[in-house]
């Protein structure tokens, strides 16, 4: 169980390494890693394969701990509306994820991954669309938001594939870990029966 324990432990580190680092060690490093976070994995997968009260507290301790280490990295408000409404977007994957719990396959995994992926892209650009001022309000700056974004920024549609990649890799890394003797993590104590 220790072992166990420590690998998780030891992904979890490593995601919010993998969040937080980048941003901290200049622009073209920030941009090379921007968009790859393992935290839609997390919620997916923790809800999924996770003790409830431990996926819970992982999930959104992992979240608060790395979106306030980043807010003041860009000298944000701790709380502003672009982490809550992230927040809110993490507690609904964490939610499918969780009513997906007696079904932990691969191919559910990863077809929620997509779903969640595709869904995460589209509601964050929208948000981007609402309160950027640059982007035209109407139809075409939506589009535009949801696909080229910006003259001097990276097309909107690289974030989308950048999402959808890492949060496919860490998934299927979460899963892995977590599969090695997952069924122990959600079962419920049983009183042993003397016979």
């Amino acid at each position: 169980m220790f072992k166990r324990t420590s690998l998780i432990l030891l992904v979890l580190i490593l995601f919010v390494v993998v969040r937080v680092v980048p941003a901290y060690f200049g622009q073209t490093t920030a941009t090379a890693f921007a968009n790859i976070s393992p935290l839609a994995a997390l919620a997916l997968c923790g809800g999924m394969m996770l003790p409830t009260r431990i996926a819970f507290i992982l999930t959104f301790g992992i979240f608060i701990t790395s979106d306030i280490m980043l807010n003041l990295k860009y000298e944000q408000p701790i709380i502003n509306y672009h982490s809550l409404f992230l927040l809110a977007v993490f507690a609904a994957i964490f939610t499918c994820g969780y009513l997906l719990r007696k079904h932990r396959k691969i191919n559910i995994l990863l077809g929620s991954t997509i779903a969640s992926s595709i869904l995460f892209y589209i509601l964050m650009n929208t948000v981007s669309f609402f309160i950027d001022p640059h982007y035209s309000k109407n139809i075409t700056g939506w589009f535009q938001a949801n696909t080229t974004g910006l003259p001097g920024y990276p097309p909107a549609w690289l974030f989308g594939i950048r999402t959808l990649i890492s949060n496919s890799i860490f998934a299927l890394v979460f899963y892995f870990v977590l599969s090695l003797k997952s069924d122990r993590l959600i079962e419920e104590p049983h009183l042993s029966q003397t016979t």
